[in-house]
């Protein structure tokens, strides 16, 4: 009878040890220091499909599900819910380390991670528009007219003459890690008029570059753009959690689900991924599946990589699979000059800054530094940084699909990617995409330049990760491009477009 009951223990002990989450280890530190841990909690799919269901009500319906009989194991008074998702299979909650005991044998929790903090990556008629070819937009009919972009970031100046016409959607998800939250009404939400407003300009300088009016600063490159204003940071130009950036995502696809790109110009700081960071930790989980629920949805989503100088990785979420990547260039001829604790010798257009992250996953380089765009109080100011080159990419990916309507998220990302123009980072030696905006207009619909024949100039330039061979690669077509739905999975498994490009008279 003994050695039964032993074998008995053995198996539940087994069965436990089967269930338990992976715990990070920052989690633990966190816990032993302080007692307490903000974490973010990722739910497991497995035996639960649903949680992965590409039909919106189907997963929604699963995923509180999961989060309710998940809440219902917890003790009162051990936790405290801090931001629940609709799309999204994790949740954000302040734990003890009795429930951190009961998380980590919960069948539904696949891993917990800290809520990882960050912040945004930045401290004259712009040569950036002019050398991303954003600026030549505008004659070509391309304006923004009937299009929606969301910026993710500190808000906007929601009475700058820039702007202020162009506003049609706003929110606040903003939380202090001391209680209380950073929104424009002191919560840690807020929705509806005002709950977007700006406290730093970081936000209203990326919108500007977008859909600027052009009044008080340079013009944007889509000036009939609506934008959507989601405030995720707070007066310093940081986040505390990055549970809060997913929220913003989340909405947007809930309430936004026409939104045709979403920009966040912001990222972790101290925590740098090197290649695809999808399945790193439960912070990298839920954001990848909040950025799927947008691509699904038809938006291009970009973000920019950070400015820690980094020749191997980028922050999160630029690292997320499904997130077009932004490397930054200098856009002026000068000489020596600092910035970000990073020093150049020299300057010239389309020179890789010092200061930009970068990895094998990097998707493209633009136009950085320097960027005068609008600013609190109805001003303008002129900053460095990668957040200045990812709003350039996605007001191409706008543009791209006011030009080709049928174009998906995938087809405008490759056709950005296929620029014929390259970049050499001078540390690694690899060559990334440089934003020709014209030419990815160009290859999704060469009507609107007039007629054109097929040329066959130089090969197109692959992400840095790139190492297949183009034996059996598929043709490109004109309109739209057909590719497979993750921009990034086109050039792996030795697959890479045609060298053939429709190229002009």
């Amino acid at each position: 009878m003994g050695r039964m009951i032993l074998l008995l223990m053995i198996l539940l002990l087994g069965a436990l040890d089967a269930h338990a989450a992976r715990v990070s280890s920052e989690v633990e530190r966190t816990m032993q220091t302080r007692g307490t841990a903000r974490v973010l909690v990722s739910l497991s799919a497995a035996g639960q499909p649903l949680l992965a269901s590409r039909n919106a009500l189907l997963r929604s319906n699963a995923i509180q599900t999961a989060v309710t009989r998940t809440e219902r194991g917890l003790q009162p008074g051990t936790y405290r819910m801090r931001r629940k998702f609709a799309l999204v299979g994790a949740f954000a909650v302040d734990i003890d380390s009795r429930a951190l005991a009961r998380l980590r044998r919960n069948p539904d929790v696949a891993a917990i991670d800290v809520d990882l903090a960050g912040g945004g990556h930045a401290v004259a008629p712009d040569e950036s528009s002019d050398l991303n070819a954003v600026s030549p937009l505008l004659p070509l009919g391309l304006d923004g007219a009937g299009m929606k972009v969301a910026v993710v970031d500190t808000g906007v100046d929601l009475d700058h003459p820039d702007l202020q016409a162009r506003v049609v959607g706003e929110q606040c998800f903003c939380t202090k890690l001391s209680g209380g939250g950073c929104c424009p009404n002191g919560a840690a939400t807020q929705t509806g008029a005002g709950s977007a407003q700006d406290d730093h300009s970081h936000g209203t300088h990326v919108a500007g570059i977008i859909v600027g009016e052009g009044v008080v600063a340079p013009r944007g490159a889509l000036p009939r753009a609506s934008l959507v204003a989601v405030k995720v940071m707070d007066s310093k130009n940081a986040f505390c959690c990055i549970s809060d950036v997913i929220a913003a995502l989340d909405w947007l696809a809930v309430h936004h689900p026409d939104v045709d790109a979403v920009n966040m110009s912001l990222g972790t700081i101290s925590t740098l991924y090197p290649g695809d960071c999808d399945a790193a930790s439960a912070t990298t989980q839920a954001m990848a599946q909040a950025v799927g629920a947008l691509i699904n949805r038809g938006a291009v989503v970009t973000a920019s990589a950070g400015n820690q100088s980094n020749a191997g990785a980028m922050a999160m979420p630029a690292c997320i699979r499904d997130v077009f990547s932004a490397g930054a260039t200098w856009d002026f001829t000068g000489g020596p000059r600092s910035v970000f604790n990073c020093s150049e010798t020299s300057t010239a257009p389309r020179q890789p800054a010092c200061f930009s992250n970068r990895s094998t996953t990097t998707d493209l380089y633009a136009a950085g530094a320097y960027v005068t765009s609008a600013a609190n109080g109805g001003g303008t100011l002129t900053w460095p940084g990668t957040s200045f080159a990812a709003p350039m990419m996605a007001a191409c990916a706008v543009a791209l699909k006011q030009a080709a309507p049928v174009a998906g998220p995938a087809e405008r990302m490759d056709a950005m990617r296929l620029s014929p123009t390259r970049v050499t980072d001078a540390v690694s030696g690899r060559q990334y995409p440089f934003l020709d905006c014209i030419d990815a207009v160009r290859l999704l619909n060469p009507a609107i330049f007039g007629p054109f024949e097929a040329q066959c100039s130089g090969a197109p330039v692959p992400p840095a990760d790139w190492s297949g061979s183009s034996a059996g690669a598929p043709s490109m077509q004109a309109s739209p491009v057909q590719t497979p739905r993750t921009a990034r999975s086109a050039w792996r498994g030795g697959m890479r477009p045609s060298d053939t490009r429709l190229r002009r008279h």
